[in-house]
């Protein structure tokens, strides 16, 4: 295949750019480990952050770009960690809101919100029902 003539195809909808996504995820987890709800869910069950933090950001440009750079089971995961409450996923929300406040423009932190509103519900629900 001419690269040229077939140039790579963006995103069909690329809302929130790849540098957004790697600074919010770089921030909210350098946050989430010294957070006192989080910290030490996340220091008991990541033991290479840096690979966690490329899985993070392949997880989020999927979901806000359809990159389709993730392929794994999020609800799995975290039903193997059997210290999660509800209100980790609360914790969590509340945040990654606040992250989102001092790291984004308003439109990008939307687009993450909606998206993280909805995993922390389906999580609750998958999780604790």
């Amino acid at each position: 295949m001419n690269t040229e003539a077939n140039p790579p195809l963006e995103p069909p909808f690329a809302r929130v750019s790849e540098d957004d996504i790697s600074l919010v995820v770089e921030t909210f987890y350098s946050r989430a480990r010294e957070d006192e709800v989080l910290g030490p869910v996340f220091m008991r069950n990541v033991e290479d952050w840096p690979a966690h933090f490329e899985r993070l950001k392949a997880f989020w440009s999927s979901v806000l770009n359809l990159t389709g750079r993730y392929d794994g089971m999020p609800m799995r995961v975290h039903a193997g960690i059997g210290e999660l409450t509800a209100a980790h996923f609360d914790r969590w929300l509340a945040l990654f809101a606040e992250t989102l406040a001092d790291t984004v423009d308003p439109r990008a932190a939307q687009e993450f919100l909606i998206r993280a509103r909805n995993m922390a519900d389906a999580h609750k629900r998958f999780l604790f029902r």
